[in-house]
């Protein structure tokens, strides 16, 4: 039973996956022109690689999938020779991953790339590797073994003799890394001609900035500065930041875009777009309009993938209960209630935090949902030690995440989620508007 097709639609249209790179995905994007044009430019005209910092889901990873689909447009549309090839998945860094393995994944990605956008390769005039061989290699990584020995017909290359499978380690490795660092090299010989463009999302996962900056070290030579790739680096919490402060990443990484959250009055074409993305009929059952979807985003704190759940949650609640109500303004009400029996289960299950805990909490809130360890003493507390025991509180009910970073005391690494946000509107009565009134500790 698929309750999007009971609806109307092909499709949930309140998925809460990146926007995809592609036409559907440029159709969705609302809102980001702006941003489209400065990260556009920093590809195609800078030495440094982009690097974006926002709140947890407020679409950086979508804004960079389209933002390289646009780029690949301009060259199929024939206004630019510079040829940009979006990779279609991002790339994460883990705390402890090798820099051989994680070299290794995005070259298997680039490799592939060169298969999939064969008709644009050709069609720049690029040096393009002969995709028969390439495909032929390929299709042997993964099964029992294969014989290297293969050479491309473009670029010669050739691996040597030792069957072995490509994710082992040694030799057969090497040999991978030196052949596609020839296709790279010959075909995008110069930035004017072009790169595959590569993005790390998520980089606030790593436990530390320190750790962070020591991956994207090691990286440095390996992968951003080759030839024929261009980095974006998104991440959350001030993380890009940090990194970027070391001096064997200055003048490698640019200076981050601040993501924003999509502005109010753009939040009705948000809705409308999906609506008119994946309905199959006029006709079809909207669960959430525009003003319950704004409503939602404003309880949320302005977080859009956050908002595109809570839709979710409530359409199945909806169909669960049998009730479709047909008039916007019955709709809203409905959600109105929904919202309120959530907020309130989320309220009781936060027992263990007492009176200091909410204090800390609500000054949280007034200072716009995320602040530093380091602010210990505004919230008149000693040391960060005093601090902590609160916060713990706060996270073991789910209302904060945190991370301990010692190596960058500045990052905002106390972040309110959306759970503490709807129990905050909870505590307020449901007044959205005392966000701005809660008082000092």
């Amino acid at each position: 039973m698929n309750i999007w097709t009971d609806f109307g639609f092909r499709e949930n249209p309140y998925a809460t996956r990146p926007i995809t790179a592609d036409e559907e995905g440029e159709r969705l994007l609302v809102g980001r022109e702006a941003e489209l044009r400065k990260l556009a430019i920093y590809l195609s005209s800078t030495s440094t690689h982009p690097t974006i910092e926002g709140a947890n889901g407020i679409g950086k990873t979508s804004l960079v999938a389209v933002a390289g689909f646009q780029a690949l447009q301009r060259f199929r549309e024939g206004g630019t020779t510079q040829l940009f090839v979006p990779l279609p998945q991002p790339f994460q860094l883990t705390s402890g991953a090798s820099v051989s393995a994680f070299k290794r994944r995005v070259y298997l990605a680039v490799a592939q790339a060169f298969i999939r956008y064969e008709p644009e390769l050709k069609k720049s005039g690029l040096n393009y590797p002969e995709t028969s061989a390439v495909d032929r290699w390929l299709n042997g990584i993964g099964e029992s073994s294969f014989q290297f020995g293969l050479t491309t017909p473009a670029f010669g290359g050739n691996f040597g003799t030792q069957k072995s499978s490509v994710t082992s380690s040694g030799f057969d490795e090497s040999g991978f890394f030196t052949t596609v660092e020839g296709w790279l090299g010959n075909c995008f010989p110069t930035q004017a001609a072009g790169a595959f463009v590569c993005l790390i999302d998520n980089l606030e996962i790593l436990e530390t900035s320190s750790d962070a900056r020591h991956l994207l070290e090691a990286l440095r030579d390996e992968l951003f500065n080759r030839q024929g790739l261009r980095w974006v680096l998104c991440g959350a919490r001030g993380i890009i930041r940090s990194v970027a402060s070391s001096p064997r990443l200055q003048g490698v990484l640019a200076d981050p875009l601040d993501l924003l959250p999509v502005a109010d009055e753009q939040i009705p074409t948000v809705v409308e777009r999906r609506v008119s993305e994946y309905r199959l009929t006029e006709d079809t059952y909207v669960p959430v309009e525009a003003d319950g979807f704004r409503h939602l985003y404003d309880v949320v704190n302005h977080s859009l993938r956050d908002t595109l759940k809570y839709c979710e949650d409530f359409a199945v609640w909806m169909k669960l209960r049998d009730s479709q109500p047909t008039k916007s303004s019955e709709k809203y009400s409905l959600l109105e209630i929904w919202m309120a029996e959530l907020a309130k289960t989320y309220s009781n299950a936060t027992s263990g935090v007492k009176d200091r805990a909410w204090q800390v909490f609500d000054k949280i809130v007034r200072q716009g949902g995320n602040v530093s360890p380091s602010e210990f003493a505004d919230f008149g507390f000693s040391s960060q030690p005093a601090m902590r025991p609160y916060i713990k509180a706060l996270e073991d009910s789910q209302l904060v995440v945190s991370a301990i970073d010692e190596s960058d005391q500045r990052r905002r690494t106390i972040v309110i989620t959306s759970r503490g946000w709807i129990v905050q509107y909870h505590r307020s009565g449901f007044d959205l508007a005392s966000r701005k009134e809660v008082g000092d500790v």
